[in-house]
């Protein structure tokens, strides 16, 4: 636990988020479309019709009683059906769907491939050979099942619809992309096995075969260009007259995917579902064995059906409270009214138009009433984020008084709890009205209390401000599709101008004497190497950015391709590239703390970070060789493919909980020999830090030096940062694991850039501040420079605020894409994955306070302010243990401060998409960009928390250790 003013830091943060969230969840819920589901089911006796003068040519089924009769909507025009679905498909469906229908009218129904379909429909199927189907590394497990039983399976009379799955296309473009000799190699399997099955098909049977969903040229898919939702359709019966054309204007192409349900219904001689909003393709209910008369009237039946269906569906919607556009109800009113008295009357062409017009329209409608928007809950949730972003404003600047700080906290507690404790009420109210009362909650408890805490003076030098628009401009970009297409590019420029003036403008306002040159010392040299460092990682990390669709220009790099996909001669170079870059990794943090003085001693920390890093390293390796191996599809090699991972995981779990409980990285010299001891002080004095603390120096001062030697510690300098350096140490190794060999010189790019932003921020405060107090309080200007870095590594470890660009791939790591039917730990993974840059940039963010101390000891040339040379500098993070109160401020303002731009940011993303609602981009851009910034926000806040917390642990052991030392030495 930590202390008890370090858990009001937390409560304080904790709860000040969760409001914030709250209102997220409001304006998401306003924001998101939902359907609401007519819980109804077509059955056999809804539209019956007589077609006695119509003689049916389809042979009698010998089914033995398993036909479907004639009643039944319309007479079937086919006693089977085929479906190969060539490419990819979540819980059970509990709506009207295809699959009941089949299997209320009697149809024995069997499955081969991919397993979802048990889950999506379980117990429905005769017959089912189903396969794990989330490993997209494996691009035969379901194939080669399914043509195992595929060919054997027709053959029999056991069944009368077959479905069979494939998966390895799709695989196949997640793995190698579109244009691989893999990709190859699968296609003229599948060519092959369709020849086959068309050669099988009988004048009684269907065949269908079609994919979900197409794919980018890098093999994504999961968004709305062309080449994503255009797949393949094609129809095969020996009978089917697919190129009769009874009237002027055959269905059009393309096909929607809704219109293959009322195609295959119908063709089949069953209910059209109840929801379905398809137009039936109506040559597939004409064969060749139809006469020219037959076949014009079973068209207009089939269209008949389809409209009696939508038209019933629509009529039910609307009684649910639902509202329709008035204009296009009233025209579908209009075309209701030709079609009850009259449509006999009309030309069969005229009745396929009306019922095309009904057909077309009522889909229209439905699109744009699903597209509607709840503007009270979305303005709701957007005031409710205001006030929260204004009430976290108010704490970032506020005076605590050391006896009211408690207080405080409990009455922010209570807020939180209040607010939260109002949606218990939702099913009797608004969600909207709600949100507006827990608006209103906030601002009668900011009006209460605001005589229990004081503002300070805001004081913001120019390198805070000019960081502070930058931050500003950054977040009003969203109101720009155009900035958020280039969002990577604008990042990355802003990131690099807001360091750049921070040192400029410090550099520029030294005072100097007239007629004199401005003189270039060694610590703008310093700043120009620094500065050198950081313009060539974040250049070198632009080889990382994916490219988004709109980016017409960009050229998909070879590190978004994974080992396999490569040539041998390219796979040893990425190995070795990617290797190297994980050895610098864990060299860096090591080779900091040797210098620091952590790693002496044998203490329980310093053993697992000797280790266990190193450790995880070698796994890591293992792992990218295993994985690149030639003969992975081997099932011997395959099976330890997730060894390495798995034990990866497990270490890191242990390192963690260890280090949670013993957190210290110090070492105590004995004082056997108390001379040894003080001449080491005098040849280290940067390393060694002999005042312990305030009170034990008094002592020694006092002449006690014949009964009491002065101690020497290790680390005492870096006792707060270097367990979270040793932690976070671990974390980026596991970050490279999830997020694949060819993002490992990112990750360290990203690292030597934040590394290089902490120093140029340490020094900088060394140089401006005018008392140690400015030392122990981050500036605006380092914050924002942090909060720009998560954003900038958002990119630069090759994501985009897109659906197409997750990187599928970090599910299974370590795993097979056996789950049980839970989605959980590969949801992890890939968040974990994505989300890497908020995760790491929040868990480290305490290190923006702590680096300029530590900084100043281990380093004390860069001190350069000769204000500040007091014995209290050489206490270095210690100074944390003599400043409590300061400390926990300093705290509270770093993890507000950070989570406010975080806000600002979402709150930015959520204008933007309401007002652009209506934009033709705001499914393609702005709603993605701000799911995207709503997760991120939530996950930097559980990280900040995480971080804030470890951090409040280490001070309290070190206090702990402290005392005991002190009463040991008294």
């Amino acid at each position: 636990m930590a202390t008890c003013g370090g858990t009001q830091v937390f409560i304080l943060i904790l709860c000040l988020s969760e409001l914030l969230t709250v209102g997220i969840l409001i304006f998401s819920h306003g924001f998101l479309l939902t359907r609401q589901v007519v819980l109804f089911n077509s059955s056999c006796e809804d539209f019956k019709i007589e077609e006695d003068h119509v003689k049916t040519k389809i042979k009698e089924s010998t089914n033995n009683g398993k036909g479907l009769s004639a009643e039944c909507w319309m007479t079937p025009t086919f006693r089977r059906a085929v479906i190969l679905l060539i490419d990819a498909l979540s819980e059970e469906i509990s709506e009207d769907n295809i699959v009941d229908q089949l299997v209320s009218c009697g149809k024995r129904i069997t499955v081969l491939g991919d397993d979802t379909w048990g889950g999506l429909f379980p117990g429905r199927f005769n017959q089912s050979f189903l396969y794990p189907s989330f490993n997209v590394m494996d691009l035969h497990t379901v194939d080669n099942g399914v043509l195992n039983h595929l060919e054997k399976e027709m053959l029999q009379d056991d069944w009368d619809v077959i479905i069979a799955h494939f998966l390895g296309v799709d695989h196949c473009g997640h793995r190698y992309g579109p244009n691989h000799p893999e990709m190859a190699a699968k296609l003229k399997q599948m060519n092959s096995m369709i020849k086959k099955v068309v050669d099988n098909i009988e004048n009684d049977t269907v065949l269908f075969i079609f994919g979900d969903h197409g794919m980018t040229r890098t093999g994504d898919h999961g968004g709305d260009s062309r080449d994503e939702v255009k797949a393949t359709l094609f129809l095969y019966s020996p009978v089917l007259d697919i190129m009769h054309s009874v009237f002027d204007g055959e269905h059009s192409l393309p096909v929607a995917q809704v219109d293959i349900v009322p195609s295959l219904a119908l063709a089949l001689g069953v209910p059209i579902p109840y929801s379905s909003l398809g137009r039936v393709m109506e040559n597939i209910v004409v064969t060749v064995e139809h006469s020219r008369e037959e076949a014009d009237h079973r068209q207009l039946v089939a269209l008949a059906q389809n409209v009696k269906q939508v038209r019933r569906y629509l009529k039910d919607y609307k009684n649910l409270g639902n509202v329709f556009p008035l204009d296009k109800w009233q025209r579908l009113e209009e075309l209701n009214g030709i079609m009850l008295p009259s449509i006999e009357n009309l030309s069969p062409k005229e009745q396929k138009k009306v019922y095309i017009e009904y057909l077309t329209l009522a889909k229209l409608m439905c699109e744009e009433i699903w597209a509607k928007f709840n503007v009270s809950e979305i303005s709701s949730g957007l005031f409710l984020m205001f006030n929260s972003m204004l009430l976290i404003t108010v704490f970032t600047h506020c005076s605590f008084i050391i006896k009211n700080k408690i207080p405080i906290v409990k009455r922010v507690l209570f807020l939180t709890v209040l607010v939260n404790a109002l949606f218990v009420f939702t099913p009797y109210s608004r969600i909207s009205v709600l949100g507006y009362v827990a608006s209103f909650f906030m601002i009668t408890w900011m009006c209460i209390h605001r005589h229990i805490f004081t503002i300070e003076s805001i004081y913001l030098n120019k390198s805070d401000c000019t960081s502070l628009l930058l931050a500003v401009l950054m977040c009003l970009g969203s109101f720009s599709n155009s900035f958020v297409v280039m969002e990577n590019y604008v990042v990355a420029y802003i990131l690099l101008s807001s360091l750049l003036m921070q040192i400029l403008i410090p550099f520029l306002k030294r005072p100097r004497k007239k007629n004199t040159k401005l003189s270039v010392d060694s610590y703008f040299l310093l700043y120009a190497m620094l500065i050198l460092i950081v313009f060539m990682s974040v250049r070198l990390s632009s080889w990382f950015w994916k490219c988004r669709e709109e980016q017409s220009w960009c050229s998909p790099s070879q590190v978004h391709t994974p080992m396999t996909g490569l040539q041998q001669s390219l796979r040893n170079w990425r190995y070795f590239t990617s290797l190297f870059s994980l050895i610098l990794l864990v060299w860096l943090p090591r080779r900091w703390l040797l210098m620091c003085g952590n790693l002496n001693g044998s203490r329980l920390g310093v053993i697992l970070f000797n280790s266990v890093p190193v450790m995880c390293g070698v796994l890591v390796a293992a792992y990218w060789a295993l994985q690149a191996s030639p003969t992975l599809h081997n099932v011997n090699i395959s099976e330890y493919v997730v060894i390495p991972p798995r034990v990866n995981y497990a270490l890191t779990l242990v390192y963690v909980t260890a280090f949670y409980f013993l957190p210290l990285l110090i070492y105590e010299l004995p004082q056997s020999n108390t001379r040894t001891s003080m001449q080491l002080l005098l040849d280290n004095p940067n390393i060694l830090i002999p005042k312990l603390c305030q009170t034990l120096m008094e002592k020694y001062n006092e002449g006690n030096q014949r009964t009491s030697s002065v101690p020497v510690v290790y680390g005492l300098a870096t006792a707060v940062s270097a367990p979270l350096v040793s932690l976070l140490t671990v974390i980026l190794v596991v970050i490279v694991m999830v997020a694949g060999d060819g993002f490992t010189p990112a990750v360290v790019l990203l690292l030597v850039t934040a590394v290089a932003s902490l120093l140029l921020q340490a020094i900088s405060s060394w140089k401006t501040a005018d008392s140690l107090s400015m030392i122990m309080k981050p500036s605006w200007s380092a914050v924002c420079t942090w909060f720009i870095l998560s954003i900038h590594g958002f990119y630069s470890t090759g994501h985009h605020p897109t659906f197409p660009s997750l990187h599928w791939s970090a599910a299974f790591v370590g795993f097979e894409g056996e789950w049980n039917g839970s989605n959980f730990i590969p949801a992890l993974l890939v968040g974990f994955n994505t989300f890497s840059s908020q995760i790491l940039f929040g868990l480290a963010l305490p290190l923006v306070l702590l680096a300029p101390l530590a900084v100043g000891v281990i380093f004390p040339k860069l001190r350069c302010n000769s204000r500040l040379e007091t014995e209290e500098v050489r206490h270095g993070e210690f100074l944390l243990m003599d400043e409590p109160d300061k400390a926990e401020d300093a705290l509270v303002f770093l993890g507000l401060s950070y989570i406010l731009l975080h806000a600002a940011k979402v709150f930015c993303s959520a204008v933007s998409a309401f007002i652009l609602r209506r934009h033709l981009m705001v499914w393609k851009i702005f709603a993605p960009h701000f799911i995207f910034e709503a997760v991120g926000f939530m996950i930097t806040g559980c990280s900040v928390l995480a971080g804030i917390w470890f951090t409040l642990r280490i001070i309290k052991v070190l206090k702990s250790w402290s005392e005991y030392l002190h009463h040991k030495n008294s």
